[in-house]
């Protein structure tokens, strides 16, 4: 989401570009057009909007200080309707017009117990009218009309160490031709104040000083350096009487703050062009006795760590505060006086039937062309789906045979049931097929052979045949193991050139003798033992 916030100033209008998303954001963009002499600040802010990359998701803006009222209320409820009504109570009695001329908004700080910290923001419904109207003016319709003090609440809440937010805080905003004085306090905008001084102050104490023009003592104000050459006094020396209006305004503020939080200013911070005169805040800190410094919104907002150029974080505070507004928590706290009846809506339009007409018909006659094509379609989707589904019935009905009308359903609607019935079935027929099939390694078949390949005149007595045993794959290995008895000491060799390797791959074989006994004479017992030799098993 992209959220525009826009400081429309008296010198000139600052944007600032927020990328929101997921509870994370980053800046994405800032500008700023000055307002030159003789020019239309509409056409300024104009040109400014013109320039953005995209329209924005969320526009956020602020109303002059010097047009609300705040005040701070503590109610002894935590019911949302009581609060309301507690409000419309308390503001009756302190407002100064009629309570049904006013545009307000509340948001709960805090809720201890049974007790709410409410901060309230009020102000006339003409000067919210005004307000919406000039914005029209340029084109834009805001999301969000807030107050500069709730902008400034965010920037410091985002940007300040908690510690330092628990004490007393004042923040500083010198821009062209007035200064926001802003006082904060434990999460809470205690006042926020608009005067009529600025850097454009600053800038006519130099030129009677010093008997410049008006771009002169501007140049000198921003770059120092230029008056080092000319003039022997610093510039802080020479704008010593202008710095008497605002130093007596943050007094004042610390004497406001000492009836609030009974306790002294803990910190200034300064931002604004104004800000970013040289020596300043040593010499505020000086005069009044309290720490002082800079602070840099753009730089400290970044959740990346991007530091921004020191002019860039100084000008754009306001800017990217009122962004801030609508980034995260923050937005469903957020003070926006747009409610109720001058909430924002969305613009009506007309619609020319007549001219919409013939589109209309054409877009018609598409879309009846359509629908009549999608059923032709489906209704000869089905039938070819009807007729596939019984051929693959009769299928599994000569296959699977005793296959029940339940089953058939089953493996139509899961045709993983039926490829995993289909692969049982295969794996019985192999294992019936591996049991009848043809046995490829006979012991009989290997006996023939081997007594083929004996001459016949030769004299032995087989005694052991241990070859093959059930049906086995081709290219499995077929032990072998002979064993002949015989009284011829040469039939060894002459049985082992017969058979090897013809039937066995051997070596050569083991002979053992058998002593004479009786009328039996002397003999020898021969044993082969090697593997079957290719061919051993053919049939021939």
């Amino acid at each position: 989401m992209r959220i525009l916030g826009i400081d429309w100033g008296t010198g000139s209008v600052k944007a600032v570009e927020i990328d929101s998303a997921f509870g994370r954001y980053e800046i994405h963009d800032y500008r700023e057009i000055e307002f030159s002499s003789g020019t239309d600040p509409v056409e300024s802010v104009r040109q400014l909007v013109s320039s953005l990359s995209q329209t924005p998701s969320r526009i956020v803006v602020a109303m002059r200080s010097d047009q609300v009222t705040t005040r701070n209320l503590h109610l002894p409820t935590r019911s949302k309707k009581d609060i309301q009504s507690g409000i419309l109570f308390e503001l009756e009695d302190d407002l100064p017009f009629p309570i049904e001329d006013m545009a307000h908004d509340s948001s709960v700080i805090s809720q201890i117990g049974q007790q709410s910290d409410v901060h309230v923001a009020t102000t006339l419904k003409k000067h919210l009218i005004t307000e919406i109207q000039k914005w029209d003016e340029v084109g834009l319709d805001p999301d969000s009309i807030t107050t500069e003090g709730w902008a400034l609440r965010t920037l410091i809440n985002k940007t300040l160490s908690p510690e330092v937010r628990e004490k007393p805080t004042l923040l500083v905003d010198i821009g062209s031709k007035s200064t926001l004085l802003y006082l904060h306090w434990r999460s809470f905008p205690m006042v926020c104040r608009k005067i009529k001084w600025g850097g454009a102050n600053i800038t006519q104490e130099l030129e009677q000083r010093l008997g410049l023009s008006e771009e002169q003592a501007e140049r000198i104000k921003r770059n120092p350096a230029v008056l080092s050459e000319t003039h022997p006094q610093s510039l802080i020396d020479l704008i010593a009487p202008s710095l008497e209006e605002i130093q007596r305004e943050i007094k004042h503020m610390d004497l406001v703050c000492k009836g609030v939080a009974h306790e002294n200013l803990h910190g200034i911070y300064l931002t604004g062009g104004g800000s970013l005169i040289e020596g300043l805040p040593e010499e505020l800190e000086r005069r009044i006795g309290i720490r002082v410094e800079r602070i840099r919104p753009l730089s400290s907002l970044s959740p990346s760590g991007v530091t921004f150029a020191e002019t860039s974080d100084a000008k754009m505070g306001l800017a990217a505060a009122l962004a801030m507004t609508m980034v995260g928590s923050e937005r469903n706290l957020t003070i926006n006086l747009r409610r109720g009846e001058l909430a924002k809506t969305s613009k009506s339009f007309e619609l020319n039937v007549e001219s919409l007409k013939r589109p209309l018909i054409a877009v018609g006659v598409v879309a009846a062309t359509f629908f009549i094509s999608m059923t032709v379609q489906s209704s000869f989707l089905r039938k070819t789906l009807d007729s596939k589904d019984e051929q693959l019935k009769r299928a599994m009905s000569g296959f699977f045979g005793t296959a029940t009308s339940s089953a058939m359903r089953t493996y139509l609607a899961n045709p993983n049931s039926l490829k995993n019935a289909i692969q049982k079935e295969l794996d019985k027929t192999r294992e019936m097929a591996a049991v009848l099939a043809p046995n490829t390694t006979s012991p009989l078949v290997f006996l023939k052979n081997l007594s083929r390949k004996v001459e016949k005149q030769s004299s032995i007595d087989l005694m052991a045949l241990t070859v093959g045993a059930a049906p086995r794959s081709a290219n499995q290995v077929s032990p072998v193991e002979i064993t002949i008895v015989t009284s011829d000491p040469l039939a060894a060799e002459k049985i082992t050139q017969a058979i090897s390797p013809k039937l066995i791959e051997t070596t050569s074989p083991t002979k053992e003798e058998i002593p004479a006994t009786g009328k039996e004479p002397k003999k020898f017992r021969i044993t082969w033992r090697g593997n079957a030799a290719e061919g051993a098993f053919n049939r021939e």
